[in-house]
């Protein structure tokens, strides 16, 4: 994500995810009282919109972000004194803040976690985030088209410059028939106790195929790097890409885009065992 609601137009097909992940753990929701930490929070605003009316109403909810431009607009558009608030978090850290150590009754995280190379590190720190008993419900893309665009293009000599280690962002799990399998090792690996781990395909209907274009190209982190030109050509690019891999529905007006997303819900046992 390079700027706040940088692709907004497509927040309410993003969300429909969560919002199915919100009915289906509904109860689970609905108990989650005492401090809350939202990994991968963003600009905020789905911690706010979304995660707060869903939770118990005595919950505090600190909001997450690896980025500071994110943590800063939060900050100042979505903090609430006393309730909603948000901090700087690297998830992959070798050295975890000790303030933060097992000062959270439960942890949830929408989206974000696909961005984490290191996924066992990053259960390992939300394990250490957890107080024993603890619970996590996560969200988290196993796969999308757009990565295999860009590394398609990161093989054509006019973009290959400035795509160059496109594989550094590409969710650990993308091409993987086995997801959720691969999931539970990491999750059993970092001492959690598994509740459930499944790898679900649907289909993300866009407005339009240049709606689709937009958001793969304010989610590609190498864009900037290249001048206005390049990023003119590799916007036509990618939208020739993706016309081969997306399907147009009612008279070619929206475009279907399957996507395979990890639901996960995790609990750290009361008799916790210290990770180093």
């Amino acid at each position: 994500m390079n700027q706040p609601n940088k692709y907004a137009a497509t927040s309410a097909t993003l969300h429909r995810n969560i919002f199915e992940l919100i009915d289906q753990f509904s109860e689970e929701f609905r108990n989650m009282n005492g401090r809350i930490i939202d990994i991968g929070c963003g600009p905020g605003n789905t911690t706010r919109d979304i995660l707060v009316p869903c939770v118990g109403r005595e919950a505090v909810i600190v909001g997450a972000d690896i980025s500071p431009e994110m943590i800063e607009y939060a900050n100042q558009h979505y903090a609430v004194s006393d309730k909603l608030s948000f901090l700087e978090l690297d998830m992959q850290t070798s050295e975890l803040p000790k303030n933060l150590i097992e000062q959270f009754d439960h942890a949830v995280s929408f989206y974000a976690l696909h961005w984490c190379k290191n996924t066992q590190k990053a259960l390992q720190n939300i394990y250490k985030l957890l107080r024993p008993g603890g619970k996590a419900i996560i969200l988290t893309i196993s796969h999308h088209l757009n990565y295999d665009m860009y590394l398609e293009q990161e093989k054509d000599p006019r973009f290959a410059p400035y795509m160059q280690g496109s594989e550094k962002w590409t969710p650990p799990h993308q091409g993987c028939a086995n997801a959720d399998e691969m999931m539970k090792k990491d999750l059993i690996a970092a001492k959690f106790k598994v509740e459930y781990c499944v790898n679900k395909w649907n289909t993300f209907t866009y407005p339009s195929l240049d709606t689709l274009v937009d958001l793969v190209m304010s989610v590609n982190p190498c864009v900037n790097k290249m001048p206005n030109d390049v990023q003119r050509e590799c916007r036509e690019d990618m939208k020739e890409r993706l016309k081969t891999k997306t399907v147009s529905t009612k008279g070619g007006s929206t475009v279907d885009c399957p996507i395979s997303v990890l639901r996960i819900v995790i609990q750290k046992p009361e008799n916790s065992e210290e990770i180093n």
